[in-house]
């Protein structure tokens, strides 16, 4: 067995507009197609048996936008709705953390987990492993002491540690189109 620890230095980017915390969301929301195409996304995708499939779920999913909101399927039952088997990922740690603490105060709080399967292939084609860093993740906080609300995410060509220079191009392209998208998003 062999072990190697490589050392990286990723790039936060922070993106800081005094629009309300439920503004950011709801056009954070818009821009991911959120309450349509979320759930079918990956149920499509994972269900799929051909390329055309796949095509199809992903094409419809985004609805003509960069980035959809990513769904996550687990084996759970969820009784209140009795939709079984799917499970929405958006971790709210506001929620949660005021309920631990019991207290009303922890700021709100979304990380949100988005993605194009159709940009991950253009890099993922070259080098599978680039793929590790890949949904990329975004988090809304909102700072009631100076009313601003904050959307920060890791830059995901400062995550993928290629020497592929076809790799490293494709990737940037995510970059790119994260960027014009938060800059929508956060636009006062």
């Amino acid at each position: 067995m062999k072990k190697t620890t490589a050392a990286f230095t990723a790039q936060l980017v922070t993106y800081e507009t005094t629009l309300p915390f439920k503004e950011v969301i709801a056009r954070l929301d818009a821009e991911v197609n959120k309450s349509e195409a979320g759930g079918a996304l990956m149920m499509k995708v994972m269900a799929a048996k051909t390329k055309k499939e796949i095509v199809d779920g992903i094409t419809g999913a985004l609805a003509d936008k960069d980035f959809v909101w990513v769904l996550f399927t687990v084996c759970q039952s969820n009784s209140e709705t009795n939709k079984g088997d799917r499970y929405f990922f958006e971790m709210n740690h506001d929620k949660w953390m005021n309920i631990y603490h019991e207290a009303e105060d922890t700021p709100p709080a979304v990380v949100y987990t988005i993605g194009n399967p159709f940009l991950a292939e253009t890099f993922m084609r070259h080098d599978i492993r680039a793929g590790y860093n890949i949904p990329p993740r975004l988090m809304v906080v909102h700072n009631a002491n100076v009313s601003l609300t904050t959307v920060f995410y890791h830059l995901p060509s400062s995550l993928v540690m290629s020497d592929n220079e076809e790799v490293m191009r494709a990737i940037r392209v995510v970059d790119d189109k994260l960027e014009r998208m938060i800059t929508r998003v956060t636009a006062d």
